[in-house]
């Protein structure tokens, strides 16, 4: 499996050379450390993966990615960065990256990552899915009607149904009904976690 790696920091490039290269079945054919450099080497070298950070010096690196979709490479594409803002991932997943791995993942997590993606699996760190989800949940409960944040704020001080009702002067199939519609619009599957989740906000 033939890999490159794009980063403007030289450490960063050898760092990653280390890990990989105690592992066998990873060779590395050409290292960049901007965009115009990263295609001249996958032209020259056509590797299997590109694994790139997504802030090269003023650049960026998903336009490696966009030119390599571009001009019709089959390589995977995995982002290895110390970004945790979730808008630099759903631009990378909007673009089909196949891997984005944080910098603070332990080396055998990194290792596991790559080999995932060179099987033809995506890779997506858990770190920055949870910052994901959660900027996710709390645009939709900005969508929650008035009515839906008082319960889901009875939920997580622990009131059963009944409590709820007898709080707002609601029926309890009133209360049922707004909490099947918090745990849908959340995505949660059971009450514990919309609880879990109101206290934690």
């Amino acid at each position: 499996m033939t890999v490159i790696s794009v980063d403007d920091f030289p450490l960063s490039r050898q760092g990653l050379m280390a890990i990989l290269g105690i592992e066998e079945e990873f060779e590395f054919v050409g290292q960049a450390s901007s965009v115009k450099e990263a295609l001249e080497v996958i032209k020259r070298s056509d590797p299997d993966i590109v694994i790139m950070d997504l802030r090269l010096k003023d650049e960026c690196g998903l336009d490696i990615l966009s030119e390599i979709k571009k001009q019709g490479y089959g390589c995977k594409c995995v982002v290895l960065t110390s970004s945790f803002d979730p808008e630099d991932f759903r631009r990378a997943s909007d673009l089909g990256i196949d891997g984005y791995i944080l910098k603070d993942a332990m080396p055998e997590e990194i290792v596991s990552a790559i080999r995932l993606v060179s099987k033809g699996r995506k890779y997506y760190d858990p770190g920055i899915m949870e910052l994901v989800m959660n900027q996710s949940r709390k645009e939709v409960v900005d969508l929650l009607t008035p009515r839906e944040h008082e319960v889901l704020r009875a939920l997580g001080v622990g009131l059963t149904n009944k409590d709820i009702a007898h709080q707002l002067f609601i029926s309890e199939y009133t209360v049922k009904k707004h909490v099947s519609q918090i745990l849908a619009k959340l995505g949660f599957s059971c009450r514990t976690q919309a609880a879990l989740y109101s206290k934690a906000r």
